[in-house]
């Protein structure tokens, strides 16, 4: 072999040696099964199951209703309801937090005292229409005249959590000590006949009952709203 032919294999081998290999070509992929979880497919059941009942409690119950009574004119407090103050309603079935009289329960109503103002379109209540109006007993109602000075500008209404509380007199010096107070409940309000008083009926603990009467004959008293009710 010449030299020649020697150097030219040599130079052969060695770009064969440099070249880069391919790599081979990937075999097939093995499929793989998806793992069940017995506790998924439960919830998943469950949740259709759940779903389905309560489209079917939906369908049944939106469409059934029940007959209660409605106010439709204007009954003050201490009133006697009569028929023509009432009307059967329409009122959804299902859980609510409203206890109306049932609309069966007409005459049994008819002739009962309003507990409390009764206005158009509001439902009618087992506590708000009772067979004697009159304070609880151990509670007592005292009449309390106020000019404007002496009461907040706050429209006072039936239900309001009040103190009536002793003022000292025109000129006097304020007390050091805390005033004398009485906790009560407004049970209404009405004008005075006397200037522009008014006169604010207000329930109080019957011990207690005496002396705010007594305080409320001198004029020296005010009210302080405490909770404003519904009313």
């Amino acid at each position: 072999m010449s030299s020649g032919t020697k150097v030219a294999n040599q130079d052969q081998h060695a770009r064969s040696a440099t070249r880069p290999q391919r790599p081979a070509p990937p075999g097939p992929l093995k499929p793989t099964r998806a793992r069940r979880r017995p506790a998924l497919i439960a919830l998943g059941l469950a949740l259709v199951a759940l779903s389905v009942l309560a489209s079917v409690y939906l369908a049944t119950s939106l469409g059934q209703t029940y007959q209660v009574l409605a106010v439709t004119e204007n009954v003050p407090r201490g009133a006697t309801i009569a028929a023509d103050d009432l009307a059967a309603v329409d009122l959804p079935t299902g859980p609510t937090l409203l206890k109306p009289v049932r609309a069966d329960q007409l005459d049994q109503t008819v002739g009962k005292i309003a507990a409390t103002d009764l206005s158009p379109g509001q439902l009618l209540t087992e506590a708000s229409a009772v067979d004697e109006l009159g304070p609880p007993s151990g509670q007592s109602i005292v009449g309390v005249a106020l000019a404007p000075s002496q009461m907040p500008s706050t429209d006072l209404r039936t239900g309001d959590k009040v103190r009536v509380v002793e003022t000292p007199a025109n000129g006097g010096e304020p007390p050091t000590v805390a005033p004398f107070a009485i906790a009560a409940t407004v049970i209404g309000v009405e004008p005075s006949p006397l200037g522009d008083q008014m006169v604010v009926d207000v329930q109080v603990t019957s011990n207690n009952a005496a002396g705010l009467a007594a305080r409320a004959a001198t004029g020296r008293v005010a009210i302080v709203i405490d909770a404003v009710g519904a009313g």
